[in-house]
């Protein structure tokens, strides 16, 4: 099984997952309200999609976000029929690539779980353990 790396690119294609993330946040409230249509409603999925878009934008949490954003998208994919499921079957495609990829370097994640450098220095021969 393949290790799963967990890394945070910069320059251009940090960018380009700032974008991702940002098209992912945009999409959240649509498919969010394609679910339960009910105006009664309209203020819980408001505010549902206002944190997950938010998480997204930020990148704090966003790969659970993603795959939160995934699984809704599915859903309004088994319940829409016609040209518009194909509509939310590619945002669920991309946000699925979002998930696999990660947020970035310009997220909340990526100061707070950030690449780290670690040295490993050899014991000496007479020190056997701490203290």
């Amino acid at each position: 099984m393949p290790k799963l790396i967990l890394r945070y690119p910069d320059g251009l294609f940090g960018v380009a997952l700032l974008l991702l993330r940002l098209s992912c946040a945009a999409i959240a409230y649509p498919s969010l309200a394609l679910l339960w249509p009910s105006p009664s409603n309209a203020v819980s999925i408001g505010l549902g999609a206002s944190l997950l878009g938010l998480a997204l934008v930020l990148g704090f949490g966003a790969r659970a976000a993603g795959a939160l954003l995934v699984i809704v998208l599915a859903i309004g994919v088994a319940g829409t029929p016609g040209m518009f499921a194909w509509f939310l079957l590619a945002c669920a495609g991309g946000t699925g690539a979002f998930v696999l990829l990660g947020p970035g370097a310009f997220s909340i994640d990526a100061h707070l779980h950030g690449r780290r450098v670690i040295r490993l220095e050899p014991r000496s021969p007479d020190r056997v353990g701490p203290g």
